[in-house]
């Protein structure tokens, strides 16, 4: 409240002493910023690798704004998981309520070893650049299906790129002479299909022709064990050398003036090197720049007028070469930020001599055009000199953006800005000082502190055995990286969490990155355009579509739209289209995997009438910006962590805790006794559960159905070509593969395309299907599910499998001092424990305990959270377990 009072504070001010034009502007920008909220998402997960068998455990946190607090925009958030070959492997709805989700994905034993993407977004943040969704890169080993383990190298030669593949099992034997089917996959398409064989050291040699040069490679043979394995090889880099750019401050170098010019040294992966750049003149050496380990550094920089300057870079292996510098211009203004003072930014406006014309140039500090401060001077000498108080402004990614007296944006310039007071407190204490193993864990934590008004937070912790993590976790992406700086930069950020290490902030090594990094701005073109989001902002599931009139695209208006769940079928919505056709039943909530059946009549309570439902579409799969972390031969990286994930696997299995590994290849089946009802069938009392079942085998001689079951159906007489219920002389409902449809139209579906049809007339069976089984019932199910259907279109009538909610599972926590309580005999976890919904009471505290594995070695407990006030906090801790 009290920041948003001091940006009306300064708008008024403002208003006092500017004109009426830049005040204009300065409402669209507002409204702009009103309109189109930033959402954001960050998931914790529980780890950062993992191995098949194992569960991705996660939380959501949704908020809103730079000032992070919880969103309640959006009820609905999406989480994806993309294999290596960019393919959708699990895709999973999650309720968000007031900003919070919880989740887990399963690792199933035949996955593809490498390297994935988990995604998460909610419908309202597809409006903007996907660069800004939750996207991170986390590598999947396998051991269970898989156990082999490769080693991949490349060569490049004239026409082509070798590669050069070693396939092992995990235990080192090679796989000698194995035949190995490969294809070469580019932008989602199979660009070559060919057959090779390995050697007797297991080596396998593949060559890639340079116009399919960033093809991946997806192999495909047996393993020691007969099993079919499948491998993802991703394209080596098409030049193998390093690469260096100069970017100067605020886009181009002004000649005359004094510059800032950054450096980015990365290594043909994409990853940050170490380089030295000299800048020099024919005459004098004007800059020499030593970057750090993450590639990045500055220097400033005077360019004179005309002054011809080159650029060299050398890296650390002795090579060297030519660096492109940035565009110099006579005219035009530059900018050089001062963020080293700790109380005030600022900033220095260089203006050419041709634009020294006494105008007003306008100073504007703001996020995605929410103005924090405005000022202006007039552009009357070289040199002009803004600053703003620091205190003044949010933690985060900030936007400073000088306007001409045409309120256009001449210069601009991101920078991070700190404020130690916008972090949450957090503690931790454990109730012992030593711990052995097997032992209770008690963990208290405090957040905030004494001098906060509200001190509610939400959090979620991991506890971690670090002697099995290989990660560099100091480094991995947390929830301060995620929301103060990948949902408001472009590209790759390497090692996110580096710039918040320690519980300290990098100020000097952000504001690196902020010259580096391309960043998320407004659209000054757009400002004041009233533009209609084209994805709105989801309160539920929205079951939506149109009813058309039978065989045609024109609209059948004001018709009867009824929902029906198929799992309890008195449960049903009514709507009534408009007259465009379209309908919807609002906003829902319902598991995955339910069936619904769309009924609707026309005013004349016809179904002659055509369902169009919407079709949602997910966002698509574009190219990963954190691709310089996708890597090869994912199962010799982390092979002493499949080793001891099988060890806990194998306990897990003994205790009943896990199915065992087990992968069904190819069955062929060469014949099979005719079975009395359909697998298939639809009946919801369960297939065979009748008062009759008639087989195929019983209809193979009868032309038509009528003719097959008339007289043959205990209970049903036929009238006009539909089946009649003699308990009442009523029209049965007869079911089609799960779908309703007229009674008289049974006489339009082939004969030889069912399988079996089934009667229900006794009330054990019929009331199941409330009031659409008081008459009784047909089940027809035809041989494949769908043959019938190629020759019958119902009419009014819908099945529907929308993607619902995911259900949720319970993460194992042993309990040792619990007599009756599952145990294993050996306890090997990872992840120690999984603690996704703490909540901080109103003096911030809250706790939780565990216990200790049978392995000793140091513990980690990753703690992360918010509160009411958008304070994001993080805290680690190590332990000693003997």
């Amino acid at each position: 409240m009290k920041r948003a009072f001091y940006i009306l504070f300064i708008i008024f001010c403002f208003q006092q002493t500017q004109g009426q034009d830049i005040q204009e502007v300065l409402a669209k920008v507002s409204h702009t910023a009103e309109h189109n909220p930033q959402e954001k998402i960050y998931l914790h997960l529980d780890k950062f690798s993992y191995t098949a068998g194992e569960t991705i455990w996660f939380k959501a946190y949704a908020t809103i704004g730079i000032q992070n607090l919880f969103s309640n925009l959006s009820n609905l958030g999406y989480v994806e998981l993309i294999d290596p070959s960019g393919r959708v492997f699990s895709s999973q709805k999650i309720p968000l309520i007031n900003g919070i989700g919880i989740g887990d994905i399963s690792l199933i034993d035949t996955l593809t070893a490498g390297s994935y993407r988990l995604r998460a977004y909610t419908n309202w943040m597809r409006n903007y650049d996907d660069s800004y969704f939750y996207d991170r890169t986390i590598q999947i080993s396998n051991g269970r299906a898989d156990n082999i383990q490769t080693e991949t190298a490349v060569s490049y030669a004239e026409k082509e790129d070798i590669y050069t593949i070693s396939l092992k099992s995990l235990s080192g034997v090679p796989l000698s002479k194995i035949p190995v089917r490969y294809e070469l996959i580019k932008d989602g398409e199979s660009v070559s299909r060919k057959r090779t064989n390995t050697n007797e050291e297991g080596i396998l040699k593949i060559e890639v022709d340079k116009k399919h040069q960033g093809a991946l490679i997806k192999l495909r043979f047996e393993n020691l064990e007969k099993m079919t394995v499948n491998k993802i090889i991703r394209p080596a880099p098409a030049v193998a050398k390093n690469s260096v750019q100069l970017l100067a401050e605020g886009g181009k170098i002004l000649a005359g003036n004094l510059n800032n010019i950054a450096v980015k040294s990365i290594n043909p992966q994409g990853l940050g090197v170490k380089s030295k750049v000299l800048i020099k003149s024919p005459t004098d050496t004007l800059a020499f720049i030593e970057t750090n380990e993450l590639g990045m550094g500055s220097s400033y920089i005077f360019v004179g007028d005309n002054m011809p300057i080159s650029a060299t870079a050398t890296f650390d292996d002795g090579t060297t070469q030519d660096v492109i510098l940035p565009e110099i211009v006579s005219e035009g203004y530059s900018i050089i930020v001062n963020t080293k003072n700790k109380q005030r930014i600022v900033s220095q406006i260089n203006v050419s001599n041709q634009y020294m014309d006494q105008k007003e140039l306008y100073f504007v500090v703001h996020h995605l055009g929410q103005v924090y401060f405005v000022s202006k001077q007039k552009a009357s000498k070289n040199e002009l000199v803004f600053n703003v108080d620091r205190a003044k402004l949010p933690t985060g990614v900030i936007t400073i953006s000088i306007l001409n007296s045409q309120f256009e944006p001449v210069v601009e310039r991101v920078v991070f800005n700190y404020q130690e007071g916008d972090n949450l407190p957090l503690a931790i204490s454990l109730d012992k000082a030593n711990y052995k193993t097997r032992d209770r864990v008690q963990v208290n934590i405090e957040a905030g502190t004494n001098q906060d008004s509200i001190r509610l937070s939400a959090l979620s912790a991991s506890v971690l055995n670090l002697s099995k993590i290989k990660d560099d976790y100091q480094g991995a992406p947390n929830i301060l990286s995620a929301l103060l700086l990948s949902t408001d930069l472009k590209g790759f950020i390497e090692n996110p969490g580096y710039y918040f290490k320690d519980d300290k902030v990098k100020e000097h090594e952000l504001d690196q990155l902020m010259l580096t990094q391309g960043w998320r701005n407004i659209d000054w073109d757009s400002i004041g355009l009233q533009t209609k989001p084209k994805f709105e902002a989801e309160k539920g599931i929205k079951l939506a579509g149109y009813t058309k009139k039978l065989g045609r695209k024109a609209a059948e208006p004001n018709a009867k739209v009824q929902l029906i769940s198929t799992k309890n079928f008195m449960d049903f919505l009514d709507t009534t289209s408009n007259e465009e056709g379209y309908f919807d039943f609002g906003y829902l909530l319902f598991p995955d995997s339910i069936k619904f059946l769309v009924s609707a009549r026309t005013q004349k309570d016809k179904r002659n009438i055509d369902i169009i439902m919407d079709t949602k579409s997910s966002a698509p799969v574009l190219a990963n910006r954190n691709a310089p972390l996708e890597i090869n031969d994912v199962n010799s990286r982390f092979l002493e962590q499949i080793r001891q994930s099988k060890q806990f696997f194998a306990q897990l299995e003994q205790g009943g805790l896990m199915e065992k590994s087990i992968v069904i290849e190819e069955v062929v089946v060469t014949a099979t006794a005719q079975k009395k009802v359909a697998d298939n069938s639809s009946n919801l009392n369960g297939p065979g559960n009748a008062d009759q079942v008639i087989t195929a085998e019983e209809l193979s001689t009868c032309p038509t159905l009528e003719m097959c079951l008339a007289g043959r159906l205990m209970g049903v007489t036929w009238q006009g070509g539909a089946p009649y219920n003699t308990r009442g002389n009523v029209p049965m409902q007869v079911v089609l593969d799960g779908m309703f449809i007229e009674p008289e139209e049974i006489s339009m579906i082939n004969v030889m395309d069912i399988e079996s049809i089934e009667v229900l007339r006794n009330v054990n069976y019929t009331a199941i299907y409330g009031m659409n089984g008081g008459n009784g019932l047909l089940i027809l199910t035809s041989k494949t599910g769908a043959s019938a259907m190629r020759s019958f279109v119902p009419r009014g009538i819908l099945t529907i499998q929308p993607q619902g909610i995911s259900a949720t599972k319970t993460f194992y926590k042993p309990q040792y001092d619990v007599d009756d309580a599952v145990k294993l005999s050996r306890d090997l976890r990872t992840t120690i424990h999984w603690e996704p919904g703490l909540v901080s009471d109103n003096k911030g505290k809250t706790k939780f305990d565990f216990f200790t594995s049978d392995e000793g070695g140091k513990y980690l407990i990753l703690l992360e959270g918010i509160d009411l006030s958008g304070r994001i906090g993080r805290k680690l801790i190590e332990f000693e377990v003997k």
